[in-house]
């Protein structure tokens, strides 16, 4: 088993790894793998980290989960862990929370589900909506919304919008 403590670099064929303070560690791999090894020595291969509360605590706590959905810890704050491991975890959840961010609304259907035509940061799409709950405005002035399948869709500033965006978005509100 390899106890490596240091980041690897991006020729290095190193894992990188970072230890937590319960003695548990993750460790990625050059092909971008990314596995738990519990105190114990134990190894589960292909582990997912999720954010408990996406939406209303994104800098809050997240879990490790096992390829077949067991929770392996519980991380209750980012940023009371120490570097290697922090920077894993982070890195491992902006590629997991893949969110284009709306520019731009063209237009917005009546009904539901709605179907909107916005324009991203990531280029023109189309997608449905299938209830108006799908839309969440935060407190702080953004908004999410969410397709019927289920993917995310970040509005960064409703005020920063377009006037005829924030027209489509009042109506649907």
């Amino acid at each position: 088993m390899h106890h490596a403590t240091s980041d690897m670099t991006s020729n290095d064929m190193t894992p990188q790894t970072g230890s937590s303070p319960a003695g548990w560690r993750l460790e990625r791999h050059a092909h971008g793998r990314l596995d738990f090894v519990d105190a114990q020595g134990r190894r589960h291969a292909n582990v997912d980290v999720l954010r408990a509360f996406p939406v209303s605590d994104p800098a809050g706590p997240a879990a490790i989960v096992a390829a077949e959905g067991g929770e392996l810890a519980w991380v209750e704050s980012l940023s009371g862990i120490a570097a290697p491991l922090r920077t894993i975890l982070e890195t491992e959840l902006a590629q997991r929370e893949f969110l284009p961010r709306i520019e731009q609304i063209e237009a917005v259907s009546d009904g539901e589900p709605a179907e909107w035509t916005v324009v991203t940061d990531r280029g023109p799409h189309r997608f449905k909506v299938a209830h108006a709950d799908d839309f969440v405005a935060q407190p702080d002035g953004s908004a999410f919304v969410t397709d019927s399948y289920g993917m995310r869709y970040a509005i960064p500033s409703i005020a920063a919008l377009d006037p005829r965006s924030r027209r489509l978005l009042e109506r649907k509100g």
